[in-house]
């Protein structure tokens, strides 16, 4: 079986993808707690470490990263640095520190965020992390073309995020239809996509 690593695997969306992956895959689960293995994704060291713990694998799915979600006029240069250093560069640095341990055949699937292509109030941060991941998404996936293939899924509101929030859930996709595009994408063999993950 593949040898995939999953990447925020204590999150919802890291537990559902485990649940999808179950009996089909090799799975290494990592968070900053609660995983098999420990990682910092914003910490370019911790990635290193956990590589080198893990060896090679045939797949890379993260699921990882935070970005506030604030009024603009609220907004300080410590959420645009924790936002950016964590979604953004965390994600960047699992891609540019791992693609030579992945296996011929093998790929990475980031997250990204409907908000990039929806934007609203209160979502100027992650916005523009999200459409960041996408263009970082696009432009590797040409300099890794042959060797790795690069794409993101693009989630919208979850199910179970809007009951947990006490809102209406009708415009959520359950969480393990949100996984379910993952493991297509994982499966295909596209690269440079971003794939939407959100109720019509």
């Amino acid at each position: 079986m593949d040898k995939v690593l999953i990447v925020g695997a204590t999150g919802l969306l890291g537990r559902a993808l485990s649940e999808a992956l179950k009996g089909q895959a090799n799975l290494i689960t990592a968070s900053r707690n609660g995983s098999m293995e420990t990682v910092d994704m914003g910490d370019a060291l911790s990635v290193e470490a956990m590589f080198r713990r893990i060896g090679p694998v045939h797949h890379i799915l993260s699921v990882a990263g935070e970005a506030p979600f604030k009024p603009f006029d609220q907004i300080t240069s410590a959420d645009w640095a924790h936002g950016t250093g964590s979604k953004m560069m965390g994600q960047i640095n699992l891609t540019q520190l791992g693609w030579h341990n992945i296996l011929p055949g093998g790929s990475i699937t980031l997250t990204s965020g409907i908000l990039s292509t929806y934007p609203m109030a209160g979502s100027s941060v992650i916005t523009t992390i999200n459409s960041a991941v996408e263009g970082f998404v696009r432009a590797a996936s040409f300099e890794l073309s042959g060797k790795v293939r690069v794409n993101a899924v693009s989630p919208g509101w979850i199910s179970e995020t809007l009951q947990a929030m006490g809102m209406n859930t009708d415009a959520g996709l359950p969480v393990a239809e949100v996984a379910k595009v993952y493991v297509e994408v994982l499966k295909s063999d596209e690269t440079g996509q971003i794939k939407i993950a959100a109720k019509h």
